[in-house]
């Protein structure tokens, strides 16, 4: 007897498209976040503070413009909006690459982060694919980009031997290019979203909104993706100085590899475990595993580091598919942009929080803040899930009406 197919010939190449593509920005965002504070303190006028400034602000611009290209993208598809935050990253990476001076790399940052398209794939995955198969496909999706991140994290510290940082943004600027021309020549947007979108009467985003935010499961989900982003962020800032030290930059691969390879392991794990109805059981844990990898980190250790970032990048990658994928199952096709907008703008908002808060506590040496926050916010999180299991989440009501 024949196997029957979960996806469609059609959603395989879609699916795969979209993975290749935002493989492609991981790819070149993640080689550098290791070297963003490293390489901040050797530019002219850094401080401690400005250090975890630049590392952050790409948080805070891409939170700011969630909602505006969510909203954007229903009204006039999700490739134009797309084509124009890859543009928007690939100017970032290619100002970051000739700068010297710490502000023009923060602004250079801020570019970065300004191309804000992650909702909007969110929203075009769960555009195209039924809502039965959408945590498979955002496991897929979400196992091509932890690839991209995968090797990022082997191949930054190798490169990080043979050129400077400034020769890494631009290759990254490259990698962007290409996939810039992939999105444009090769995926297309379905006809009949595209007349939808442009239907959209004037005025209707601002009323998508103030709606979306009455909505109690997209608050309480939001924050669950600020706390992980926050964690994340201060990770990147802890984690890294604590390997220079121990066993240098070229070789913070031997701790990345297999933090992201039991990444994977972990996020497989909860995505079946969520799409067979455990999605409080997954979440709970990985939030626990958040808030034991910053205490891991405490000790300081090279045993300690190895452990605590191993948890932190599992409880995050598990995290960062097995909500939006949940958060797309209610959320009315029409108004997914502006929702996942709304979602993505308070996770970004975490990681601008999480490395601007580990900059000044360190400037200020209250170190004991580093650990504590991170640690507080992950019991907080995993309350916020277990307020989600009595909220019965509906379809986002109609604003049309």
């Amino acid at each position: 007897m024949k196997r029957q197919k979960v996806f469609s010939n059609n959603e395989i190449k879609f699916l795969a498209s979209m993975g290749l593509v935002m493989g492609f920005r991981e790819l070149a965002l993640s080689m550098l976040d290791p070297f963003i504070t490293i390489y901040g303190k050797t530019l002219v006028g850094n401080t401690t503070f400005l250090c975890g400034l630049a590392l952050g602000i790409y948080g805070l611009t891409n939170a700011a413009f969630q909602i505006p290209y969510g909203s954007l993208s229903d009204r006039i598809g999700r490739k134009p909006v797309i084509l124009i935050g890859l543009i928007q990253l690939f100017i970032g990476l290619l100002l970051a690459g000739l700068t010297k001076n710490i502000y023009l790399f923060i602004l250079a940052r801020a570019l970065q982060g300004s191309g804000a398209v992650t909702a909007i794939a969110y929203s075009w995955i769960g555009d195209n694919i039924e809502d039965s198969k959408k945590n498979r496909a955002m496991g897929i999706a979400g196992i091509i980009i932890a690839l991209g991140a995968l090797v990022a994290f082997v191949i930054g510290p190798i490169l990080y031997n043979i050129m400077d940082v400034n020769s890494m943004f631009l290759w990254c600027s490259f990698f962007i290019l290409v996939a810039i021309l992939f999105i444009n020549f090769s995926v297309e947007d379905s006809s009949h979203n595209q007349q939808r979108f442009i239907s959209h009467k004037d005025g209707i985003a601002i009323k998508e909104i103030k709606i979306l935010l009455k909505n109690k499961y997209i608050i309480l989900l939001g924050i669950c993706g600020f706390i992980f982003n926050f964690a994340l962020s201060e990770m990147f800032f802890i984690v890294p100085d604590q390997l220079r030290k121990e066993i240098g930059v070229k070789n913070m691969w031997y701790v990345f590899l297999p933090a992201v390879i039991l990444g994977i392991v972990i996020m497989n794990i909860g995505t079946m475990l969520s799409d067979n109805g455990y999605f409080t059981l997954a979440t709970i844990t990985a939030f626990f595993m958040l808030a034991f990898g910053f205490i891991a980190l405490i000790c300081s250790t090279l045993l300690a580091t190895f452990i605590g970032t191993i948890l932190i990048v599992s409880s995050f990658m598990c995290l960062t598919t097995v909500i939006p994928s949940s958060l797309n199952k209610f959320l009315d096709k029409n108004k997914r942009g502006a929702a996942n907008g709304l979602f993505q703008t308070l996770a970004f908002s975490g990681f601008f929080t999480g490395s601007t808060v580990a900059g000044f506590v360190l400037e200020h040496n209250y170190m004991i803040l580093i650990y504590m926050v991170p640690i507080s916010l992950s019991i907080i999180g995993s309350l916020c899930i277990n307020c989600i299991k009595s909220t019965a989440p509906s379809l986002i009501p109609s604003v049309d009406n």
